[in-house]
Formats: C-alpha cells, structure tokens, sequence
C-alpha cells in the first residue's frame, strides 16, 4: 500500500475524529469498534504498511490527545448498569429479583445513587495532608459517587491488570497527556523528599492489616510473555521507522495517536507484547510526546517488568508535557516494588497537580496512616466507581476485589448503608460469600427492612445446592420473613404497577404469595444436610410468619422499638432474640388463655343442655314428636343432629407452640398425618443432646444445654421452660392419637378395635397430664360426630358400632351422652328391620330392649318395644312354642307396665297393655303339647 502525496486539512481532520472515536470505543470497552476506528484513521492519514507518509507540513503542535484515553476508563453511568440485577451472577434458580434490587434501579430512594441521600458515614472531611481540593472520603459523595464522570487518562488501568484500576476522575495538571496544551506549564517534580518522610514503612505491612501491594499487584497472570526486541528502554529500535519522523507535524501527531491506540487494543486484549511494538513504533515517531512512554510504561508493568515500567514512567514525566496519569501509575509501580515512600511521593506530588482518583486516594491512604475507617471507605468508594464503567467481567472482580477487602480492613464497622448495593457489587464479581456475610451484618442490624432480606435471600437460594444445611436453613428464614412482610409485597405491587404501566390490585396479594411459596418449594433441594426437610421447614416457618402477622409482628429493635418483623423461629435464633420473644410470646398466650377461657364457657353451656336432652330432658313438642306408635312410627326420628366438633386445642394459636420444635408436629396434625406428628414429638433434642442421652432418654434437651432456647424460642421466657415443653409435647402426643383414632373410626373400613386401642392409650395419658376429663369429652365428641353422620346417610350400623366401641372406653363421666344416641340410634334401627315383612323380630326386639334400658323415657321405643313383643310371642305360638309365646307376652305386659309409671294415661301404652294381657289370657288356657 502507498500513501497519498499529498494530504488535504479535510484528511486529517477526518482522522483525528476517527482517532476521538476510537479512543471513545476503547471508554467502553468495544476493543473490536476501536480497532476499526484507529485503522482509519491511519488510511485517512496516509500511513502504509512500511509505516511511511508524505504530508504537506501542516497541521499542530504535539501528539498527546489520546494521551487521557483508557481501553478500561471507569465511565461514570446511572447506577443500574452498576446493579441492575439483584442476582446478576446466580440465575440458576429462577426466583427473580424482584426485578430493582431496591433502589439501585433507580425507583427506590434507599439505595440509588448515594449522593442524593447525604453521606452516610460521616465525618465529612478528612485531612489528609495533600493538596487535592477533594480528597475527603465524603467530599465527592462519600463512598458512592457513581455520578462523578472524569477523563479517560487512566494510564496503565487500561487493562484492570496492574495497578489498581483508575476511576475516572480529571486529569493532573494543566494540560495533563495533551501536548499541545500550555507548554509553559511547569510539569510535576520528579523529586519529592519533603513527602517522602511521612510513612516508612512497608506497604504491605500496615496495621490495618490491608495488604496494599497484593491489590496492587499484576492480576493478569496469563498476560503473554513478553517477546524479544521490545520495551527494552531504548526508544526507536527495532520498529521498522527511523527515530526521527519526516513526516509533517500534524501527520506525525495524527498517525501517532493511532499506533498508541491500536497497542491500546492490544493491551486491552491482553497482547503485551503486539501493544508495546504500537508504542514504540508512535515513540519513535514523536519522541517528544509523553504518551507512547506512558503506555510503553503500562505495557511493561502488564508484563511484570517494573524496573522497565518506572523507566518509562519516568521518561514520560521527564518530557515538556508530561502524561497526567504517569505520577499515579509511577506511584502504584513504586507500591508493588516495595517502596512505599516513593510511592507516597508521587501520590502526594499528582495530588498537589489536581484531584486524585479513587483507587489512588485508598493507596494514599494506607501510604500515610490513614484510619482503618477511612481506609474501608476510600475502597468502597473504588469500588462502586469501578462498576460506573463500562460492563466487563474484569471490573466487576475488580470491584468485588476491593469490597472485600474493605471488610477486611475494619472488620467491626458493622452493617454497611445500602448494603444490597454492595452485595450485588460483590455478587457480581464472583464473591457471593462475601455479599452474603455483608447482608448477614446488615440484617442484624436493621432485620425489618425488607429490602436487605430480600436480597440476602436471593443470594442464597441462588448459591447453589453446595451449601450447607445451615445455610438452607438461614435461606428458608430469609424468605419466610418476606412471606407475610406488608412493606415488602407494597413494594412489589408498586413496582409491578410502574413496570407495566396499569394499577394492581391489592387483592392479587395472596395469590402472590401462593405463587411465590410454591416457586420457593420446587427450588428447595430434597435432601439438603437440614434436621428436617426443607418442604416442612419452609411450611413452619411461614405458618408461624403468619400467626406473628396476624397479631402486628414482633418489634425489631431490642427493648421493644422499631418497625415489626414477620419472621419466623429461625429468623429469632439468627437476630439472637429468643429471651426477648420468649417473654413476648408469654404476653400474648395470657390473652389467649383468657379467649379460651371465655370459649370454654360457651361450649360448656352448649353441652349442658345437650346432656340434659340426652337424659330425656325433652320439650313437649319433642315428646309430641315421638308419640307415634307401631313398627313403622318414627323411622326418621333421631335425624335431628348437631354438628360435633372437638374441642379446639391449646395451642391452636399459640405463640409458643409455632416457634418452637413442636411447631412441626402442629404442623403434621394440620395436615392429617398424626402417625408422622407422633413420630416428630419422639424426639425434641438439639443433635448434641441426643448424641449424649442415648434413646432412653427424655424427649427434651437437657437444662444446661446452650441450644434450647435457640431451638425454642417461643419457650425461652416461661418459667421451667423445659419441663412446660415436655408437657406440652405430651400434650400433643395425646391429640395425635386421639386424631389417629378418629381416623381408624372414621375411614372407609372402619377398624373399631384399632380405635378403641389408640383410645384407651390417649385416656391412660392423660391422666399423667392431668388432662382426663377433656380428653374424655373429646372422644366422645368425636364418636358422636362419626355415628350421627352415619345415622344421616342411613347406616345405622355404622353408628351403633361406632357408639358402641366408644362406650366401651368411656368412663361413667360421659356415657350418658353416649347413651342417650345410642338409644335413639337403636330404636332407628330396631323400628327399621321390624318393618321388614321378611325379617325376624328377634333382633328389632333386641334393638329396642337395649334402646328402653339405654333411655327409658323414650317413648317411641316402649311403643314399638311392646308391638314387636306381642308380635313375636305370636311367631313363637305358630311354630308350636307355647311356653315361648308365654314367656315373650309375660316380658311384653311387664315392660309396658313399667312404661305406664313413666307415661301414666299414656294411650297407646295403655291399649298395648291391655292387648297384652288379653293374649297371654288366652295363651295360659291352651294345652301346651310340649308338656303332655
């Protein structure tokens, strides 16, 4: 290729535009935009392959406007290209973000840009003895300035490889990298032995314990190695150009420009060695220029080589127009070498020139003995403002980088403002462990705000099934917490609304909440290393959320302050509350026992008069009712039921049960599975407990143990907490089986003996728990519920079985309800087979006999007892039994005599009667053959 012989004005000012471009691609990483940009512009400049031009002599001064440009600049941009995603680095799991991450989308005031919020650290200002006019951590919005957008002289950043990438902040120095500035301007000192006093000693060695030169150092391990011929410290050799130009000077400058460019690229590419030949190829083109010596600089540092690195450098700051970086990037050379002093002078003399950007400013803060306060805080600020640049996974482990080491540097500082902001930084960079202990501080320390615990949770169900079962555990806590959080779901309605523009309704909360519990459930691993599975440990967990929501939630702040939490058990033992919500849950079951108290009444009152009734305490128009006479009479009757439901339990909105380990076996009974419940309650014991009692041991963990509380914290402020959980274990021990019993009697093919067996066990332990009497009552609620459900759908059968399996575990106590629905249960069935032509009278008159003695006041069954007695003692005379007939109408006059006493002037009873005997008057007077 040739080049052009002459070059018009119009030419070159198209190739430094196309230079600006490049060096603009290069801001924002676009190495491949770069490329092509800075390859036209040596076309338009006329450069060949030879590196020869003609020109026609015109055109500026110096070569150093690309002398600002950074393949890596840190471009200052809206902080959701920072955070965007909650969870930018673990989308495995498919639960989202919530789509802002709280702020750092921009909608949420928190957490968007710090410098709308005022500092949060405080104090404002700190001395540092240098002559930046901005060099307070908080002068240039603290740790968070995102919004500050600087030049693009980063030197040697341009990688993120060596020196600690630079963030963007102006350049030092009137016409700092730009040689056709000001040449009068006095350039920076080489020399700064005033400064160089004020630390000694080693950079790695600070009490801080931050270690300066390891985040420093050269990250970029697998840089190539650098090839022979280059960055020797000879300018002009080996390039392939003479070391003089003959080109115009505005040529020259131009074509410069575009050889530092593309070994821009390169650097940025990680090809050392294609970008130091660029460089010195520009070097030998404009020796004067400070530029190619910059970033021949830069390249030997990538490389490794820092005598070669400081050579440079200091060439670069030896030329008339000294680049505005080179003072910085000789100060971060000086600090991986070892020589803080020198370093320290360097950074004070860049200081003296203009602002120091933030990965100088913590540099020169451990150089000159700053706080560990303000250490934390200048690299915090070198992170976030690392992340205003372009998208890149090197700034993003870079940023990572400096945030944990932060935490390192002061370890107590405590929870951070905008903590998800950060964690999201760290996440984002490959250090999920360290956001996740970031927003661990920050939850303990604010535990109400629903927009840490969301992204603590995020972070966790996002970090893969290697966790270990505690943090399962802490991750199940965290989204439980959010289950039944107001302000949360708020924020979600509202963010739903901006985001697609139409008002949501409140209404659609519970679904929401159904939908994202069901999501959370499919996510959770089957086997995680928990004590209980992570289904039933999220299901406890939420329930007990929703019973704290239900009475206003539990205050955050210790002495009862701040806004309310909506947790569960787990969430307490983490904040390290349990003594505090032990005494709150004490409070509350007082209020409960006084509504059960007043409930009880009211049942009490119902079973009276049903007892009475039960007795043959019946109104006038029940006896009316039941005056009907004859087989057919009254074979509805007894339809009249009430529905039976057991007695509520203690604990069915207890505190104390749902944050405790019984609340899994609440948990069981709800869901019908008794058998599972009781197998829960077996064993209460923390794992150390049960590894030092043995199995026969008590159920409990013993009083010295450390973790009863933590495990119970629902218990932690009743007195003799282990012995109240003992006994309210047993407690519900005795509702599993009684509930297992139900379920024997109650199913499609009932097993009466198996009830009865498991009713027998729940009656004998309740006497040990002095709860005899209500346990009484409860079966028998439960066995009149199953037999009148039974008698409704016409197996009278079934209800006799049913009553007559209860009654024979039931004590005097309550038998009298059983018998008052057993007779009329009897006398159903008794009237029922009576009518049957077919049938025998033998067991109707069974049925009724039973149903007379069970409730003699029943007057249906003496009527009908008397017809089925005359009855059948006339089938016995038929078959030739004469003493049979005898006997049946004997039992028939003496029984409806009896009835009279209790029914005088009753007429049917009478009529019977007197059928009665007239039969057996004529029976006593027939020959009984039998006796002949």
């Amino acid at each position: 290729m040739t080049t052009q012989t002459t070059r018009t004005r119009t030419d070159l000012s198209q190739a430094e535009q196309a230079c600006a471009e490049g060096e603009s691609a290069l801001e924002r990483g676009d190495t491949g935009a770069a490329e092509n940009h800075f390859t036209r512009a040596l076309r338009l400049a006329g450069v060949g392959d030879d590196g020869a031009t003609e020109g026609d002599g015109w055109g500026g001064d110096g070569w150093g406007h690309d002398a600002q440009g950074d393949a890596h600049a840190v471009d200052a941009v809206d902080s959701v290209d920072a955070v965007d995603a909650v969870d930018a680095g673990g989308p495995e799991r498919g639960i989202d973000a919530g789509s802002d991450a709280y702020g750092v989308d921009g909608a949420g005031p928190a957490c968007g840009s710090p410098d709308t919020g005022g500092p949060p650290h405080g104090p404002d200002t700190y001395d540092l003895g240098i002559g930046g006019p901005t060099d307070a951590p908080d002068a240039e919005s603290d740790a968070y300035g995102l919004g500050a957008r600087g030049s693009t002289d980063d030197g040697c950043d341009a990688d993120r490889g060596t020196y600690g990438p630079g963030t963007g902040t102006p350049a030092r120095g009137p016409g700092a990298g730009c040689d056709t500035a000001d040449r009068n301007a006095a350039s920076p000192p080489n020399g700064h032995s005033a400064e160089s006093a004020v630390r000694r000693d080693s950079v790695g060695s600070d009490p801080s314990g931050l270690d300066a030169r390891r985040l420093t150092r050269e990250r970029d391990a697998g840089s190539p190695v650098h090839r022979p011929g280059t960055g020797r410290g000879t300018y002009g050799t080996d390039t392939g150009i003479p070391a003089r130009s003959p080109l115009p000077e505005g040529v020259a400058r131009v074509v410069a420009r575009a050889w530092t460019g593309v070994g821009r690229v390169w650097l940025a590419r990680g090809e050392g060695a294609e970008a130091e030949a660029e460089f010195e190829r520009a070097h030998a083109l404009r020796p004067s220029a400070a530029g190619p010596l910059h970033w021949l600089g830069c390249a030997a540092a990538h490389r490794g080589d820092l005598a070669a690195a400081e050579r440079h450098l200091t060439a670069s700051l030896a030329c008339a127009v000294p680049h505005g970086r080179s003072l910085v990037q000789r100060a971060y050379v000086h600090a991986r070498a070892g020589n803080p002093d020198s370093a320290l002078g360097d950074l004070r003399a860049a200081a003296s020139a203009g602002p120091l950007d933030d990965e100088a400013r913590w540099l020169f803060a451990v150089l000159a003995g700053g706080s560990t306060r303000e250490v934390a805080l200048r690299l915090r600020r070198a992170a976030l403002a690392a992340l205003g640049g372009h998208d890149s996974d090197e700034l993003r482990q870079r940023a990572a980088e400096l945030l944990v080491a932060a935490r390192g540097v002061d370890p107590g500082a405590g929870a951070w403002p905008c903590s998800p902001l950060y964690a999201v930084a760290l996440v984002r960079g490959g250090g999920r462990a360290a956001a996740v202990a970031l927003l661990d501080d920050a939850v303990r320390d604010d535990p109400a705000d629903y927009r840490v615990t969301h992204t603590l949770a995020v972070g966790l169900l996002n970090s893969g099934d290697s966790g270990s079962g505690s943090a399962w555990e802490r991750c199940v806590a965290a989204w439980a917490a959010l289950l039944h959080d107001a302000g949360f779901w708020a924020h979600v309605l509202e963010s739903a609304s901006r985001r697609y523009g139409v008002d949501v309704e409140p209404s659609l909360v519970p679904v929401l909440r159904a939908g994202l519990r069901e999501a959370l459930e499919r996510c959770l691993p089957d086997d995680a290393g928990t004590r209980v599975a992570l289904g039933p440990l999220l299901q406890r967990e939420a329930d007990a959320a929703k019973l704290l929501a239900a009475i206003g939630g539990f205050p955050a702040a210790a002495g009862g302050g701040g806004a309310p939490l909506f947790c569960g058990p787990l969430r307490i033992a983490e904040l390290g509350r349990s003594a505090e919500f032990g005494a709150f849950a004490a409070a509350w079951e007082q209020s409960f026992a006084i509504a059960r108290t007043a409930s009880a009444s009211a049942s009490a009152s119902v079973d009276a008069r049903a007892q009475s009734f039960a007795a043959g305490s019946a109104t006038s128009a029940e006896v009316e009712a039941e005056t009907e006479t004859g087989p057919g009479a009254g074979a509805g009757a007894g339809a009249k039921t009430a529905t039976a439901t057991a007695t509520p339990s203690a604990a069915s909105t207890s505190l104390t049960y749902a944050f405790s380990e019984l609340g899994f076996a609440r948990l069981l009974l709800g869901q019908d599975k008794a058998v599972d419940a009781l197998a829960a309650l077996s064993e209460l014991r923390c794992p150390r407990c049960r590894a030092r009692g043995g199995p026969g041991a008590g159920a409990v963990c013993e009083p010295a143990c450390g973790r009863f509380d933590e495990l119970n914290p629902g218990y932690a402020g009743v007195p003799d907490k282990h012995l109240r959980l003992s006994l309210d274990a047993r407690g519900l021990a005795l509702e599993a089986r009684l509930s297992m019993g139900r379920s024997e009697m109650t199913s499609a093919r009932p097993d009466f003996g198996a009830a009865a067996a498991y009713w027998r066990r729940a009656l004998v332990h309740s006497r040990e728990i002095d709860r005899y009497r209500e346990t009484q009552t409860a079966i028998v609620d439960m066995a009149l519920g199953a037999a009148r459900a039974a008698h409704r759908d016409g197996r009278l059968s079934l209800a006799v079985s049913t009553l007559d399996a209860t009654r024979s575990v039931i004590g005097a106590n309550e038998r009298g309800r059983l018998e008052g629905q057993l007779a009329r249960v009897l006398a159903d069935r008794g009237i029922s087979v009576a009518n049957d032509a077919e049938a025998l009278l033998d067991r109707p008159a069974a049925d009724l006999r039973r149903s007379v003695a069970f409730n003699p006041h029943l007057l249906r069954a003496q009527v009908s007892l008397g017809i089925v007695l005359r009855g059948l003692a006339a089938a016995r005379w038929s078959s030739g039994s004469l003493s049979g007939a005898r006997d049946t109408l004997r039992e028939a006059v003496d029984q409806l005599t009896a009835a009279l006493t209790l029914f005088p002037d009753e007429p049917d009873l009478e009529e019977l009667r007197e059928a009665a005997v007239a039969d057996l008057d004529h029976v006593m007077w027939q020959p009984d053959e039998s006796e002949q």
